[in-house]
């Protein structure tokens, strides 16, 4: 009996000591620091790495090829009715298409009340990349004036821009215009092309940019890798840039990359890399692109960096150009062939304020006509402030070109100081420049790069 009893007593204290043992064994695998918790938040964190690798992997895609795949539910159709809480949404290649179509035909984008209608861009597009269409193939656009797989003309022939100026002989002069808000959300073109030779026996307007007229206000907004080239022979005045042509409105925080070309034989002309010319206000804005100008007839042209000119009254505030700028003179010297090149404008009747040129400024010419070139402007009939330039910026052909000094030159090291930045900051209410040494070469750059 003695011996059962040990016996039991021992069950008793062998099955306490397995429930002990047990539920530290539970604790180990459930508890807090539980090996099957560990192994929970090990396969979390495994499943989160793979994710963000996902994603890396995805926006190094869209840095290389700019875009990804549109997803338009109506190609062609403005979804939205307007508002600024629900603008018009530019969804697809298709969509800006028909958004030119009918600016250029009319539609001006302004309510029955007066108040300028929204229309926004809802990622970046590119002509050249399958990505921004719903079907670069489709050829039931030829009543918006493309002929042929929509891809394959707009990148052959170019983008019909969005507003026109029509003059049709013995009637007014017809500005079709935008004039509401147009949000670019700090998206992106890609490869726009404008091409057209206007050759023509009337007088006819030619204003080339991805908008011709503007009344509206456009902004944040780039224009990436873009083409411009223009002949005309036409016996009315032209304004071609990159991102507008003719300008009354407002833009901000836009900017311009790539190239523009221009020749000209029967009219004068405005040419920049952003706009061409300018009556209305542009702050906080930049160029890169080249632009290059030929005066080929008894005309003059104006050109600069980022505005070709800028009219009475308007204004040009906070920008910079680093694109180069060449001004070609071709064909008989006559006394009216003429042609002002500047690194940020050709001539100026407004005022500008708080700007810098880094771009070559250069010419080459076939005659003695004039040249007028200048680092900032090459011909200034108004009020400049705060206007800076890098020294030996502008390399005339020969020594009898005509250069004017406007603004203050500096040295390449001074230009990549804070101080410098203080310089062009004097006069504004917030700082709109800094200094980021891993862009623009070190130099200055705008508050919302």
């Amino acid at each position: 009996m003695e011996n059962r009893g040990i016996t039991l007593i021992a069950l008793v204290i062998t099955i306490i000591v397995l429930l002990i043992l047990a539920g530290i064994s539970i604790a180990m695998l459930t508890g807090e620091n539980g090996i099957i918790t560990k192994a929970q938040e090990a396969k979390r964190r495994t499943e989160e790495a793979e994710k963000e690798e996902q994603e890396n992997l995805q926006r190094i895609a869209e840095s290389i090829d700019g875009v990804t795949q549109v997803n338009d539910p109506t190609p062609g159709g403005l979804e939205g009715n307007g508002t600024k809480t629900n603008p018009y949404k530019i969804q697809s290649i298709e969509d800006l298409v028909v958004f030119a179509y009918e600016v250029t035909n009319g539609r001006n984008f302004i309510k029955e009340d007066g108040t300028k209608e929204y229309v926004e861009l809802d990622q970046s597009l590119d002509f050249q990349s399958d990505k921004s269409y719903i079907n670069p193939e489709r050829e039931d656009y030829e009543e918006y004036g493309y002929n042929g797989k929509l891809k394959e003309v707009l990148n052959s022939t170019g983008f019909i821009p969005i507003g026109i100026t029509i003059a049709q002989v013995g009637q007014e002069v017809q500005h079709n215009a935008f004039n509401g808000v147009f949000e670019g959300n700090g998206y992106k073109i890609y490869n726009l092309k404008l091409e057209k030779n206007i050759a023509l026996d009337y007088e006819a307007y030619v204003e080339t940019g991805m908008f011709g007229y503007n009344y509206g206000v456009i902004q944040n907004l780039g224009i990436e890798k873009g083409n411009v080239y223009t002949g005309i022979e036409s016996q009315k005045f032209s304004a071609i840039a990159l991102l507008v042509g003719t300008n009354h409105g407002e833009i901000r925080n836009c900017y311009s990359t790539g190239k523009v070309t221009v020749k000209t034989t029967k009219f004068s002309c405005n040419v920049g890399g952003l706009v061409g010319s300018n009556s209305g206000k542009i702050q906080e804005c930049y160029n890169t692109a080249k632009v290059k100008a030929i005066n080929n007839g008894e005309v003059q042209i104006r050109l600069g960096g980022v505005v070709g000119a800028n009219e009475t009254e308007s204004i040009l505030e906070n920008v910079y150009n680093t694109g180069d700028i060449l001004g070609i003179m071709q064909g008989k010297s006559v006394s009216t062939h003429t042609i002002l090149v500047g690194g940020v404008l050709g001539l100026n009747y407004g005022t500008v304020k708080g700007t810098y040129n880094i771009g070559e400024v250069s010419n080459q010419r076939e005659n003695e006509d004039r040249v007028v070139m200048g680092s900032i402007i090459a011909q200034n009939l108004a009020k400049i402030e705060n206007c800076y330039y890098l020294e030996n910026t502008v390399v005339p052909s020969d020594e009898n070109i005509e250069i004017t000094i406007q603004g203050e030159q500096k040295t390449s090291e001074a230009m990549k100081q804070n101080d410098f930045v203080e310089d062009l900051n004097s006069g504004n209410e917030t700082s709109m420049w800094k200094i980021n040494s891993n862009q623009n070469q070190g130099y200055p750059i705008l508050y919302w790069q």
